[in-house]
């Protein structure tokens, strides 16, 4: 017989980083080869926007969420639970509830319980209070933790009852085949006579867009564009950011592509010299390997796995954003050349395909 895997996680919309890997998880052949899959999406936000808010909808999705599950233990009878962790914030208490269920159920059935975590930031909500920690520490009890890197580890050092700790990078797309990108990285290099600047992710200020966009102020009288695409988390900061634009003058060298994805995303990494990330909050950064591979080196910060991620070959890692103009410097003399392109290419095709992940994530589950 199949073992029964369940899978509650999240998926689009909103696009984001679990969201993105939700997505591919639930559409995943290799994965339905191995089990029997039965999906059950997360629901709490409909925007970028709605995210970290509490509205009573939300509560409605918890109480919907709780009896999905209720009902697929009851009839599903799963062998194995694959969930994805949130790790503060009212979503912290829903998955404290959730776990009720699957904690029951392990009195009757023996199930292998998996907590995917896509961000960091537990040490700091354990620490933030006894309560938490002991709530933590219950939650966690006897699961096992699917990470998305080594350096990440240290985020549960405070955590004693875990089970085991599994590390699985995350995978993108690969929209090239060998000969196509072949062809397309020759093109690039032989026509390129312009720097094109890509920062790809929501337009959140933890995410460094605004330390890009003071960045193009800077560098204003060199032959660079830049470029941001990206969802707005408020009003406030989508109006500070075109004004900003229109006082440093900068309406010829910067353009807003709004929220991309298909041809669109596909055309902006192509065109890019470089992708530029200054983060100072990620656990992973998918658009990082993303970026990789379309031959794209990335400047950006030492958060969470971009370290892992990123060497000195494929990018340039900062620790301090003050640091952007010299890493962009840098990262001018040293990487924009099509040997960098095709080393970041071979070191996406290694390490963060798809089928890397998909792989690994059967093995893990198993």
């Amino acid at each position: 017989m199949s073992v029964r895997l369940l899978c509650i996680l999240h998926r689009s919309p909103p696009m984001h980083g679990a969201a993105q890997v939700g997505d591919f998880i639930a559409s995943s052949e290799k994965l339905k080869s191995n089990f029997d899959c039965k999906f059950i999406t997360i629901k709490s936000s409909n925007t970028i926007a709605d995210i970290g808010k509490i509205n009573i909808k939300k509560f409605y999705y918890i109480i919907e969420l709780y009896f999905k599950v209720f009902i697929a233990l009851l009839t599903f009878r799963p062998d194995k639970i694959y969930f994805t962790a949130s790790v503060r914030g009212i979503a912290f208490y829903r998955d404290l509830l959730l776990s009720s269920l699957w904690k029951c159920y392990q009195l009757i059935k023996s199930v292998d319980v998996y907590y995917h975590y896509h961000t960091k930031g537990v040490n700091q909500f354990v620490s933030a209070s006894n309560k938490n920690l002991k709530l933590t520490n219950f939650f966690i009890k006897g699961v096992n933790l699917i990470l998305l890197s080594p350096l990440l580890r240290a985020d549960f050092k405070k955590i004693t009852t875990v089970n085991n700790i599994f590390y699985l990078p995350n995978g993108v797309e690969n929209n090239f085949s060998e000969k196509e990108f072949n062809i397309f990285i020759n093109k690039k290099y032989k026509n390129n006579k312009i720097m094109n600047i890509l920062y790809l992710s929501n337009m959140i200020k933890s995410k460094g867009y605004f330390n890009v966009l003071e960045l193009a102020s800077k560098t204003k009288k060199k032959s660079i564009h830049y470029h941001f695409a990206g969802s707005w988390q408020n009003n406030n900061d989508e109006r500070q950011f075109f004004e900003y634009i229109k006082d440093k003058g900068l309406e010829d060298i910067v353009t807003f592509h709004g929220f991309v994805s298909g041809s669109e995303k596909r055309i902006l990494y192509q065109n890019a010299s470089f992708l530029l990330f200054p983060t100072r909050y990620e656990s992973f950064g998918l658009v990082v390997i993303e970026s990789l591979s379309y031959g794209v080196p990335v400047i950006s910060t030492n958060e969470g796995s971009i370290p892992y991620i990123l060497d000195e070959k494929s990018g340039v890692v900062i620790n301090d954003v003050d640091k952007l103009l010299a890493a962009l410097e840098q990262s001018e003399q040293n990487l924009l050349n099509k040997e960098t392109a095709m080393y970041c290419r071979q070191r996406y095709l290694e390490l963060f395909s798809l089928e890397k992940f998909e792989v690994n994530l059967v093995e893990v589950l198993k």
